[in-house]
């Protein structure tokens, strides 16, 4: 790692010295290497499969894996938990075949939540199939996503091929959607595997474990069982997981030792001021992989955004040729690429042709590449879990060093873990909650069932979809007339993984080059927006149907938008009142996001080259906890408005650290003035509510206290980007961290008794708690 230091000090990625040095922790975990079986379970298997085995040069599996493959085997329903590269996929792809090869009528499905994943994993099970000896059964593979042309799909609807892999979305739109056309593969399915399951939480993973009860119940009408192989690296609740995804009991596997090549991590916290830290911080990452690729070792790069990929993969190819290193090994993988152009980028990492990579979560999952050195990380992601899984992209093979760089960006989740790198290395992982009883996303999901089901669900049913569902959808049916069609509802318009809405084509001369969400739209792609798109500057001139009409631009232009949010309560759903009128609620708001414009800047001048006003718009529901101050005089730091936005900063960085869940799956808010008085809200970023928002109702004191320990750690007098300060608010003296911090203490000293009157959902109004004798008092 030492050696890794220098050659970033030497590209100025590094500056530990002088009058604002960076600050470095490294640490080293250290080599385990996996545990190998003795046992002679490879010789129990069919012939044909053993001679595959022995072609890849597989002759003995790990001890995980035995176990795994034994119980499969053995036709039990497994959970397998173990880390990245630890051989997951043979696992589950050894009892397929022998199931397939054993019962050439069989089929099988392998369900990922993102397309890189499919496509690495066919790529493994290619190589185990062509491996089968010649004149013999093959095995075939291929995938059905939304990249399969359209003459391909009825051809392999045709004639089902032994293995599918999908996705969560196919499998709601054409599996379900168009299930006659499948009749025969899904009647003979199997096995089916599903992958990365940590990644099927929260509002996606709801949706998805709800889609999964009604893919099972089509398969039980049909007569079909199959075995379930389920598979993660990063969940510390792994069988719980799978029973609430699927309704169905499983045996857990997992090794009985840590299994992980020698890392080397770097976590650095940058010296650079506040208000240049965005420009520098780019230049530096893009030295940073410069460096590494001067070392010939084969670098990627995870950025939050696609626009800081495609910022800082520009400044790496421009200065390329300054090192002489070749600008054309570096490329940009993130969502909205072309099928073609994902695979092409894909299979150069795995040759060498690309060998510094700037990737978004696109490249988070399951992707075996093998050469990978060096993985760096631009910012923390959006949890500690997804931290794991792009660091697991690299040292795909136990006798190789790996090395990880993590560069903080001034916010404090990314300062807090820089400065306490053990206290990363020492988090336990997550567990996974799913809310298969919310009712909201249970009552989306009710048409397809009572459609995909003629309007009859019998007593049995009961048992595959769960009891809520199945009452829920029993209630419903009572209250409508059967509506018995040949299509049955539409089914594009369940949104599975949530907010992201439409998916729009863009395109420029009239040739798609990519797309975009329609919340992406909003954000990044307004008229006249400078849009960056795989290194090359965009100007967004129009929209037509489903898409997003671009011109090219000259690359020295950027354009910095203006938002502003406003919300309305709409629905109460929990409240409690303190003394002093103070109150905290938990509810559905509508949020309004408003786009006031934009300014075209020249970034080889910056001067502001035009400005123009907008009165776009967009409102949606969210989930939402907020605290309001009704008695003002109560408090005297409330009636600031720097008080109010500091404690608003202490509550969104504390909730993060508390409750497990992505960073950006919240915002936050706060208003001098409401119905209420001077209130604090924190909303949930997707429609129906993951949760996130009803736990912070019941631990908001804890989690203020959390971002009270973050903000009197931190220097400042008045807040920063290390702790309170959020970087994107550009005037520092809209919040006051110490009136904050003084408010916090009040409000926190006069909660600390118990709440004087509840809020009663059904009469809308105050019920009095009186704790002497446990009556109640409603007072409406």
């Amino acid at each position: 790692m030492e050696e890794l230091l220098q050659t970033l000090r030497e590209f100025d990625a590094l500056r530990d010295s002088g009058d604002h040095p960076d600050a470095v922790n490294c640490r080293t975990i250290a080599r385990n290497y996996p545990c190998y079986d003795r046992g002679n379970l490879l010789q129990t298997l069919s012939p044909a499969l053993q001679r595959a085995l022995e072609a890849l040069g597989i002759n003995a599996l790990y001890e995980h894996q035995t176990k795994a493959i034994s119980l499969a085997l053995q036709g039990k329903d497994v959970v397998l938990e173990s880390p990245t590269a630890s051989g997951k996929t043979l696992a589950f792809a050894i009892p397929m075949f022998e199931r397939l090869l054993k019962e050439p009528s069989a089929y099988a499905m392998m369900i990922h939540p993102m397309k890189a994943i499919s496509n690495d994993q066919r790529k493994q099970i290619q190589d185990l199939s062509e491996s089968l000896p010649p004149g013999g059964r093959k095995i075939v593979s291929w995938p059905f996503d939304g990249d399969t042309p359209h003459e391909h799909r009825a051809l392999l609807k045709a004639s089902p091929p032994d293995i599918i892999l999908t996705n969560p979305e196919m499998l709601h739109m054409s599996f379900l959607g168009w299930s006659e056309q499948w009749h025969r593969y899904l009647a003979r399915l199997r096995f089916l595997v599903l992958d990365e399951i940590h990644e099927y939480r929260g509002y996606f993973g709801t949706n998805f474990a709800l889609l999964l009860r009604r893919f099972l119940l089509k398969l039980d009408r049909l007569g079909a069982h199959p075995q379930l192989f389920l598979a993660t690296a990063t969940c510390a609740n792994p069988l719980e997981h799978g029973r609430r995804l699927t309704g169905r009991e499983f045996t857990l596997v997992k090794p009985h030792e840590k299994m992980n090549p020698r890392t080397h991590l770097a976590f650095i916290n940058l010296g650079i001021p506040d208000y240049r830290f965005l420009d520098i911080f780019k230049l530096r990452i893009a030295r940073a992989a410069l460096g590494c690729l001067s070392q010939s070792l084969s670098t990627l790069v995870f950025c939050p955004s696609r626009r800081l990929a495609e910022a800082i993969s520009k400044i790496a190819r421009r200065d390329a040729e300054k090192y002489g290193l070749n600008p054309e090994v570096i490329t940009v993988y993130k969502s909205g690429l072309t099928a073609e152009k994902r695979r092409e980028i894909e299979e150069g990492m795995r040759t060498g042709k690309y060998q510094a990579v700037f990737s978004t979560n696109a490249l988070e999952l399951g992707i075996d590449i093998g050469r990978l050195d060096v993985c760096i990380l631009a910012g923390f992601p959006d949890s500690v879990m997804s931290a794991w899984q792009r660091i697991g992209r690299t040292g795909r093979s136990w006798n190789k060093d790996v090395y990880v760089l993590f560069y903080a960006m001034n916010n404090p989740f990314d300062r807090f873990y820089a400065d306490n790198i053990d206290a990363f290395l020492g988090k336990p992982l997550d567990e996974i909650a799913i809310g298969i009883d919310n009712e909201e996303l249970i009552d989306h999901h009710i048409p397809y069932l009572l459609h995909e089901t003629s309007w009859t669900l019998a007593e049995n049913d009961r048992r595959v979809i769960g009891q809520t569902f199945y009452q829920r959808a029993m209630q419903k049916s009572s209250q409508s007339k059967p509506m018995i069609s040949v299509r049955g509802p539409n089914y594009k318009h369940l949104n599975i993984r949530g907010a992201s809405g439409d998916i729009l084509s863009l395109k420029c001369g009239g040739k798609d080059i990519g797309t975009m969400s329609s919340a992406q739209r909003f954000r990044e792609a307004y008229i006249g927006a400078v849009y960056n798109h795989c290194g090359e500057a965009y100007r967004v001139v129009g929209y037509g149907e489903k898409e997003i009409q671009l011109e090219k631009a000259e690359p020295h232009l950027r354009t910095e938008p203006s938002f502003y949010t406003i919300v309305q309560s709409c629905d109460v759903l929990k409240a409690l009142r303190y003394a002093h009128s103070i109150g905290v609620f938990y509810g559905k708001l509508t949020i309004y996001e408003n786009f006031s414009g934009y300014k075209l800047v020249d970034d080889r001048t910056g001067d502001v080259l035009y400005e123009q006003r907008s009165t776009d718009a967009r409102k949606h529901l969210a989930h939402a906890f907020w605290l309001a101050i009704e008695d003002v005089a109560a408090l005297e730091k409330s009636d600031s408005i720097t008080a109010v936005r500091a404690l608003e900063q202490l509550l969104r960085i504390g909730a993060a650290f508390i409750i497990p869940c992505d960073r950006h799956d919240t915002s936050t808010i706060s208003f001098r003035g409401t119905q209420y008085g001077p209130s604090v809200y924190l909303y949930e970023n997707v429609p129906g509510g993951i949760g996130i928002a009803e736990k912070t109702f019941t631990i908001w004191r804890d989690a203020i206290r959390e971002g009270m320990k973050i903000a009197e750690r931190c220097p400042c007098r008045n807040g920063c980007p290390r702790c309170i300060h959020p970087p994107r608010r550009k005037d520092a003296s809209e919040m006051s961290k110490l009136a904050g911090l003084e408010l916090a203490r009040d409000l926190l000293h006069i909660t600390s008794s118990p709440p004087t009157e509840e809020f009663d959902a059904d009469t809308h109004g105050w019920r009095g708690i009186d704790r002497g004798t446990g009556d109640d008092e409603i007072d409406s």
